[in-house]
């Protein structure tokens, strides 16, 4: 029988660190990444535009469980705008939707504080801005990382 030593303590394996879950339950801190995309967007109506790969929904997921806040992600080829909202709305109305949509953007999605499956729930205003979109789905996710995914109304 060949058994292979151990390269790392189980400690090290996995810290929890930049997890949605985690952070929500244990308190645990933003990845790196996490906090540089925090630091761009200080207060609610904060907006920036970042490379795609540098955030995903799972991010925006893990700073909603740190700040209590939504986040909207819109991304058009290869960027991505958030939007940084308060702790019951992203600040995006239909008109302000609908030039984001002009520009090119796609909205992937957002988030809804809390844990429980009513959270992960479209609103109303959630449809009324999606239909200023020429796509067929999008997510909300909550403040643990769980999404539900979400289909245009017929």
């Amino acid at each position: 029988m060949n058994i292979s030593a151990i390269e790392q303590p189980i400690e090290q394996q996995h810290t929890g660190k930049g997890n949605p879950n985690a952070i929500l339950i244990f308190d645990t801190p933003l990845n790196n990444r996490q906090k540089l995309l925090l630091d761009k967007l200080p207060d609610p109506d904060s907006r920036v535009i970042v490379p795609k790969k540098s955030v995903n929904m799972a991010d925006l997921s893990a700073l909603t469980a740190k700040t209590g806040c939504e986040f909207a992600m819109f991304t058009k080829g290869s960027e991505r705008l958030i939007v940084r909202g308060n702790s019951t709305k992203v600040n995006i109305d239909i008109e302000t939707a609908k030039q984001i949509a002009e520009q090119g953007y796609k909205w992937s999605g957002h988030t809804h504080p809390g844990t429980d499956f009513f959270c992960l729930e479209a609103s109303a205003g959630d449809y009324r801005i999606f239909e200023c979109f020429d796509q067929k789905s999008m997510v909300i996710y909550n403040s643990k990382g769980q999404y539900r995914k979400f289909d245009k109304r017929s």
